[in-house]
């Protein structure tokens, strides 16, 4: 390989929500922190480079999105996901969660309902409820893997005004397959509900699958979709807020548009701009290469897993873990004290992601090999 993945980087006083929050979160900083989704990795070396010579500039002013930076994300879109997406269809977002909130805004009122189908990324009920708009949970079934419950979610369209899609899903990681976004995206059309898909970890597909945006489906489902994407996780630059929601339907755009004028998030994050159109435009053997060794650290994360009695479903994309440890009996306060006090893990716990989360932790995979052996090492040795 080209790049050094197995380089341990000393995060600590950096700022880092995932490593300077321990004691906040877990009330200790006795835990080695597997939990917030960034990776313990350098971005390109190009991004840093880059980022490091407009600092040398020494003014750091508004910032203006250039041509240059639309068209790396219509190549990057093309290229990598098979998607031919117009100029006039993005429309930029501070960030993929905020993003998200400006389109209930622009498209549910106080009190209208909102389709989930958890478990699921915890801002999504955050969001949607500080908005005071109501949660209506789409369970997720499981039977040996994870699928939506397409059935079950017919009788739920028709009092509801959005649908929040997570694609590939945070935290089971599953990625979607055609038949499944195609049918889902039927029905919300025909229900007159928009899905609202956040994408953000669509660069994470393993191989053998392929993620597709649901947008990219047919026309029906292009005019009835608002897909949120970003530079930010795939590149480790979640630092820096920057985004890009595509909308091709003209009508829905100008209601996004006009929330987001509202709101006056602003002319953007001059290193999120930055970063973005570099990382698009030379990131990609990093990415490539990253892949495999993520798939690397999935696998050897997977056996080890199993072999403990742990509950574990390989995920086809994302670099998160949906671990199962209801066969240890305990509650989620238990199990949770039993995380950090005993395997010494800093663990996202399961309760956040939704009613049926109870029993489950999230463990984050995005880390040099030695890190994620010391990990599996801990909750081996708790367990036994």
């Amino acid at each position: 390989m080209r790049y050094n993945f197995d380089e341990v980087p000393n995060r600590r006083n950096t700022c880092s929500e995932k490593w300077d929050g321990l004691r906040e979160t877990f009330g200790t900083d006795d835990v080695l922190p597997m939990w917030v989704a960034d990776m313990d990795f350098k971005s390109p070396h190009e991004v840093v480079e880059a980022l490091v010579e407009r600092s040398r500039h020494g003014i750091f002013g508004y910032p203006l999105r250039s041509e240059s930076y639309y068209e790396a994300i219509i190549e990057w879109v093309r290229v990598r996901h098979g998607w031919e997406i117009k100029r006039e269809w993005i429309v930029d977002v501070p960030s993929v969660m905020p993003g998200l909130a400006a389109a209930l805004l622009a498209f549910t009122s106080r009190g209208n309902s909102v389709v989930l189908q958890p478990p699921v990324y915890p801002p999504f009920f955050e969001v949607t409820e500080s908005l005071d708009r109501r949660v209506i949970h789409n369970l997720l079934k499981f039977d040996g893997s994870w699928h939506m419950d397409l059935e079950g979610l017919k009788g739920l369209l028709s009092s509801a005004k959005a649908f929040l899609l997570c694609s590939p899903h945070n935290p089971v990681g599953r990625v979607w397959s055609e038949e499944e976004l195609s049918a889902l995206s039927s029905m919300c059309a025909k229900a007159g509900v928009p899905v609202l898909s956040d994408e953000i970890h669509c660069d994470f597909v393993y191989r053998g699958y392929k993620h597709i945006p649901i947008a990219s489906i047919n026309h029906e489902a292009a005019m009835n979709t608002v897909t949120f994407m970003s530079a930010s996780k795939t590149f480790n630059i979640a630092g820096f807020k920057n985004a890009y929601a595509i909308v091709p339907n003209p009508a829905m755009r100008e209601k996004l548009s006009k929330v987001l004028q509202g709101l006056h998030f602003g002319s953007g994050d001059l290193f999120g701009i930055l970063g973005l159109e570099i990382a698009y435009r030379h990131g990609r053997n990093w990415l490539d290469e990253l892949l495999l060794y993520l798939e690397e650290n999935r696998d050897l994360a997977v056996s080890a897993l199993r072999a403990t009695g742990v509950g574990v479903v390989s995920p086809q994309g994302t670099y998160l873990l949906w671990l199962d440890f209801r066969k240890l009996g305990m509650s989620q306060e238990e199990l949770m004290k039993f995380l950090i006090n005993r395997a010494k893990l800093g663990l996202n716990d399961g309760l956040a992601f939704g009613p049926n989360g109870a029993g489950f932790a999230r463990m984050n995979i995005g880390c040099p090999r030695r890190t994620l052996e010391e990990g599996l090492h801990r909750l081996t040795k708790a367990l036994s």
